[in-house]
């Protein structure tokens, strides 16, 4: 309250005077009645609001039963829930495949490690046929060397004897 106005109720008479706790009342009554008009208010506002949006959406008209936007609305619905039906058998379709690649490509892998173990062994194999083998072109090398050496010897003219001193 303001100066003035306790000023105006000091000159009234004590009887008439209302006591705080109705003042208090009084106000709180007035705000809460302000409130509840503005929600009120902004409630019909948002309504208003969205049927104005409802009316630009639908082409100047708040009818939402049939029409022909429905009608092709609902084609369109039709002709994508046929493409995901195909789309849907199209990956099913690629998952089996992936499946079998990959049990042909595990079954590969296995062949592949058992020939490479074959392989391995091969190696080890070939790799003591060589050892037998240098052992084998040493001892024939020691063989025509002392063939060569026999028909050299046998080529020389006879040896003449060394003196005696």
């Amino acid at each position: 309250m303001s100066v003035h106005q306790e000023s105006l109720d000091m000159s009234k008479s004590m009887e008439h005077r209302e006591t705080a706790p109705e003042l208090e009342y009084r106000a709180a009554s007035h705000d809460s009645l302000s409130m509840f008009l503005a929600a009120i208010g902004g409630a019909v506002l948002g309504m208003l609001l969205t049927l104005l949006v409802l009316a630009i959406v639908n082409g100047g008209t708040l009818s939402f039963t049939g029409g022909e936007r429905l009608t092709v609305f609902e084609d369109k619905l039709a002709r994508v829930d046929k493409n995901v039906d195909s789309v849907s058998h199209n990956v099913d379709t690629v998952s089996q495949q992936a499946n079998v690649i990959q049990n042909q490509l595990g079954i590969v892998e296995n062949a592949l490690r058992a020939e490479m173990g074959k392989q391995n062994a091969d190696i080890g194999n070939l790799d003591k046929a060589v050892e037998t083998l240098d052992i084998t072109r040493a001892q024939f090398n020691t063989l025509v060397t002392a063939l060569n050496n026999a028909m050299q010897e046998m080529n020389l003219p006879p040896a003449t004897p060394v003196p005696a001193k």
